[in-house]
């Protein structure tokens, strides 16, 4: 009788929990979460990487994407130069911060897929 009363106990809390409060990865248009967990799993198909790595580089993936988006829209009718350079920066930073949460033999590898990377890949 108690295990049956337990497990209705369980089964009801399960079913009335409420959803976690939304975090900021919430935030970000759908297109850019696929987008961004597209890139984190082919970037984990290439270097080995454990799972507290692979969710701070999809939040990177996420927070890159999300400005480069956002440089699009703002600096459409900005001079080419200009936009080169701000993107340019971009891509500097998010090498950084993916350098910085990468292991040295990690970061030996990633050089390596970068030197042998095409568009189409990723």
């Amino acid at each position: 009788m108690n295990n049956l009363f337990a497990a209705a106990c369980l089964t009801l809390s399960l079913t009335s929990a409420t959803p976690a409060a939304k975090g900021p990865r919430d935030n970000y248009p759908k297109s850019l979460q696929v987008r961004a967990t597209t890139l984190t799993q082919a970037l984990a198909h290439h270097i080995r990487i454990n799972e507290g790595q692979y969710v701070r580089i999809k939040q990177l993936h996420l927070r890159y994407l999300n400005e480069r988006f956002d440089m699009e829209k703002s600096l459409a009718s900005a001079p080419v130069a200009e936009r080169d350079a701000q993107m340019a920066n971009a891509q500097l930073r998010y090498e950084q911060d993916l350098n910085n949460l990468l292991y040295p033999e990690q970061r030996i590898a990633y050089q390596q897929l970068r030197a042998s990377f095409t568009a189409h890949r990723l």
